[in-house]
């Protein structure tokens, strides 16, 4: 069976139990000194690969010391190392029967209960093997030893914590392995993944990039780390991440979504050139790698480029729902909105759940003058899901932006950031209400973060510098205007921008 080849590569992981003191296998009766015997007898035979005459060796000592509950633990081992599953379980159990609180033989029952616990049926009849998992845990769990570390059984309890979603007790297995051996990746891996669920993004991204100090190059500790960089928006972070995950493993193509990072950043050139080079090296049409190529050039305004790249997707992927939702953009960009509206109605048809598509079918509406069809799109949204942080935000920027019902818009976006408290583009709505409602002191520490955080955000930086300038620092001003003039041009008019830095400059002069 699957099961049984598990069990060996766990149970390798787990040095052999040191031969007992006397005393633990025998007393004072002849008997039992001849169990002493054939259980060391047992242990050298093993290691000369005579594995039958092994197993006869603890089976006769088990006999000569029926209450011995090392030689059964002793025995379960052997059977375990040479896959022999279902007569180490059983003589695990024996000896647990005899002793509960014995650590070989809770050690054995609880490596092979973790190996079972990847399996859905059950191994021996009259099992639950939803019970394989809990069981394990128990076992190992009387099996540590009162001093020291072993770090392969806290590795395996911490695996399993982590399946079962115990994420404290996971991080505190795999804290002794981590701290104790800072070199060995999986159990950094591990780590993360439990703080990670447990909701600290933050130490999980510390702990990867620990490890990866003494492993730069390995390959799947870069991946996971540009992926927990990017659930942050930290873009740059991530795409950077990826370049490094990328010259670890070649043979992995991570274009995509190191392009993806780039594109996020505000870096639309880089993300472009990558995408570019990496088409090239293509035998064949890649509808992911046309599709952020489009969108690469559309944040560059190089529209004709786009519908190039466009009519590429489209000749190669005519089904590609991608492809549709590229287009009603284009139609946006080329200023042609009511098409642009259209599709997305469209698009929204065909897609009914996909919340992403109303944020910009409300937006396109709002800059068509259909401000009351945006909200209604927005509060339907809200009403299906109170807790869609996007949607929350969205109708509070809204408001932010015409300066109308501003006390409701505070309380959008602050209902937003409840659920994405790091998310800088709501603290940048939150800033941005804030300054409408002339609360400059409330504005500067969500704006400041925002900008820090969004440096190439042409929209962000903006609202910075209205604030710099309306706080009479006016060097600070022209300095946001600067960055958001060099950023990603998204949402601001170029001359007025231009216009204000202008001002700032001349109020210095």
């Amino acid at each position: 069976m699957r099961a049984f080849s598990t069990v060996v590569l766990l149970t390798a992981l787990l040095p052999a139990a040191a031969a007992p003191a006397a005393a633990q296998v025998t007393s004072s009766g002849p008997a039992d000194a001849g169990a002493g015997y054939y259980f060391l007898l047992g242990r050298h035979l093993e290691s000369e690969q005579k594995i039958d005459d092994a197993i006869a060796a603890h089976r006769k000592a088990a006999d000569l010391a029926p209450a011995s509950a090392e030689v059964r633990a002793e025995l379960a081992g052997l059977y375990a190392r040479q896959d022999r599953v279902r007569e180490a379980l059983d003589t695990a159990e024996a000896a647990i029967r005899i002793d509960p609180s014995n650590r070989e033989a809770n050690r054995i029952l609880g490596s092979v209960f973790a190996a079972l616990s990847e399996q859905r049926n059950a191994f021996r009849p009259g099992d639950d093997p939803t019970q394989y998992r809990p069981r394990a845990i128990a076992a190992l769990e009387k099996s540590r030893r009162d001093a020291g570390v072993d770090h392969n059984l806290e590795l395996m309890l911490g695996r399993l914590y982590l399946q079962s979603a115990s994420y404290e007790k996971a991080i505190g297995s795999l804290r002794r392995v981590v701290d104790d051996r800072p070199g060995y990746p999986e159990a950094a891996m591990l780590m993360a993944a439990a703080q990670h669920g447990a909701g600290r993004t933050d130490d999980a991204i510390g702990t990867l990039e620990k490890s990866l100090g003494e492993n730069p190059k390995f390959f799947r500790g870069h991946a996971r780390l540009a992926e927990l960089y990017d659930e942050q928006r930290r873009f740059n972070e991530a795409a950077d991440a990826y370049g490094r995950a990328q010259s670890a493993n070649p043979r992995v193509d991570l274009a995509a979504l190191q392009a993806s990072a780039l594109i996020n950043a505000g870096k639309a050139a880089e993300a472009r050139d990558l995408l570019q080079a990496a088409l090239t090296r293509k035998t064949a049409p890649d509808k992911a790698l046309l599709y952020l190529l489009a969108q690469a050039q559309r944040r560059l305004r190089d529209t004709a480029a786009a519908s190039s790249t466009a009519g590429k997707l489209r000749a190669a992927f005519p089904d590609d729902p991608r492809l549709l939702y590229l287009e009603a953009q284009i139609l946006d960009d080329t200023g042609r909105k009511a098409e642009a509206i259209g599709a997305f109605e469209e698009l929204i048809k065909r897609a009914p759940d996909d919340a992403s598509l109303v944020y910009q079918y409300a937006n396109l509406l709002e800059k068509g003058g259909r401000g009351a069809d945006a909200e209604r799109a927005l509060r339907d949204l809200l009403a299906r899901d109170p807790l869609d942080a996007n949607a929350l935000n969205s109708l509070g920027y809204m408001f932010a932006e015409r300066g109308e019902r501003l006390d409701e818009a505070v309380d959008l976006v602050q209902r937003a950031l409840k659920v994405e408290p790091a998310n800088a583009s709501f603290l940048d709505s939150l800033g941005w209400a804030y300054f409408q409602q002339g609360k400059l002191d409330q504005a500067d520490p969500p704006l400041t973060q925002a900008a820090a955080q969004l440096p190439e955000s042409s929209a962000v930086q903006d609202h910075l510098g209205d604030l710099r300038f309306r706080q009479q620092r006016f060097k600070d001003a022209a300095a946001a205007w600067e960055r958001a003039l060099a950023g990603d041009g998204d949402s601001i008019d170029r001359a007025k921008v231009e216009q204000k830095m202008r001002d700032a400059r001349a109020r210095l002069r």
